[in-house]
């Protein structure tokens, strides 16, 4: 039982029919847009721990999320404190695992410390749900799923109405937790 003002861990599993280094390859891409983490770049010195990120989208124009990498263990884990930016709810934690199973690579996205009854909570079950479809998809056949297309377009659509509070002018680098 959850006795703090953290919600209970959630936890998001898939096994995905790829080679380890394949799924960890494309988790970590810092070069492209990732379309399971809605068309976002990883915006970092490095991915390495004790640096700070942004994952921004919309040409670099949008920040999404700010934070810092804790741990990174390739092709194994990845551990990183997480803000979304549009939300006033402090940062929480995701842990990414990747574990060789027969049939693939077993992906794992864990979201914790996230503040109970919050608006992060609710978004990121919904955000872990879709990261965690979408890359099996993307990873095994080249795209994500229809759904997800569909909503990525929508967005593309929508870049304009984007929120002033998520512009990139707003959160520096130095700004991530």
């Amino acid at each position: 039982m959850n006795t703090s003002n953290y919600a209970d861990k959630q936890i998001f599993k898939v096994v995905i029919n790829a080679p380890i280094d394949k799924v960890w390859s494309e988790l970590v891409n810092e070069t492209e847009p990732r379309p399971f983490f809605w068309n976002s770049n990883w915006d970092t010195p490095a991915l390495e721990p004790g640096n700070p990120y942004r994952v921004t989208s919309n040409g670099g124009k949008t920040v999404a999320v700010i934070g810092r990498v804790l741990e990174m263990d390739p092709p194994n884990r990845l551990v990183t404190t997480f803000r979304l930016t549009q939300l006033d709810d402090p940062p929480c934690q995701v842990t990414y695992t990747l574990t060789e199973v027969e049939g693939g690579t077993e992906f794992c996205l864990i979201s914790e410390k996230v503040l109970a009854g919050s608006k992060s909570e609710k978004s990121m079950a919904d955000g872990s749900r879709f990261i965690v479809e979408n890359l099996k998809a993307y990873v095994e056949t080249g795209k994500v799923t229809f759904g997800a297309r569909i909503m990525l377009g929508m967005f593309s659509l929508m870049a304009p109405l984007t929120p002033k509070s998520m512009h990139a002018n707003k959160w520096p680098l130095d700004k991530a937790e």
